[in-house]
């Protein structure tokens, strides 16, 4: 059970699983005009990738929400760094529906590379999971609605976007590969002062310190 507990705490210290209740940042909308923007930061394979995407409460009723959404691409370096979707882990009250125009596309309930199930995705590609050609290229602004449905009520409390808030690039650096990595909300502490440590990086940290738990236990 010890031995459980701390594969436990290794990956939630490594980011290699969603976070719990307690490590969970929200963005409220409740009113029209509301804005809120996720950061995302990285690096892999020599390319720097950085986007925000941006959402703005259009309108607003009891069981349907409308947001205007500008997908900002800033990323450098070799690679096309094609963003290609993003996703919210869990959106309150929950949704019924979704949809979403100039070539966007979305998925309710969906599997999101790395992350698991999320509430919502919205994606520029074949699927939530990427393909070979779509997304937002370096460099790059899209902008389209974001259009949802409850069969809750959205006025009660408004609605809440729940980290981890998961995205996917494609054609990254000088392989080519892609990556999916969380973000944070612009304007909250830390955001954009330390880069995201690409995947790679979080894997060899995670076996850094299960080893020297390993090492721990068999002198205990």
């Amino acid at each position: 059970m010890k031995f459980k507990r701390a594969l436990q705490t290794i990956a939630l210290c490594c980011g290699l699983v969603g976070f719990g209740s307690s490590n969970a940042a929200v963005m409220l909308f409740d009113g029209v005009s509301d804005t809120g923007s996720i950061l995302y930061s990285g690096s892999q394979d020599g390319a720097t990738l950085s986007a925000t995407v941006q959402f703005t409460l259009n309108s607003l009723s009891a069981t349907q929400a409308i947001f205007g959404v500008v997908v900002a691409n800033n990323s450098s370096g070799p690679g096309s760094n094609r963003l290609t979707s993003f996703g919210i882990d869990v959106v309150s009250p929950a949704l019924s529906f979704a949809s979403s125009n100039n070539g966007w596309d979305t998925t309710l309930n969906t599997n999101f590379p790395s992350f698991g199930r999320v509430d919502l995705c919205v994606w520029d590609g074949s699927n939530c999971s990427g393909g070979a050609s779509g997304g937002v290229g370096e460099g790059l602004t899209e902008s389209f609605s974001l259009r949802l449905w409850t069969t809750g009520n959205f006025l009660t409390n408004g609605i809440e976007f729940t980290s981890p808030y998961a995205v996917k690039f494609q054609s990254v650096g000088t392989r080519g590969d892609s990556t999916e990595f969380a973000g944070c909300i612009v304007g909250t502490a830390n955001c954009g002062s330390n880069p995201i440590p690409e995947p790679a990086s979080l894997a060899l940290m995670g076996l850094g310190l299960l080893g020297a738990a390993l090492v721990r236990r068999r002198k205990a």
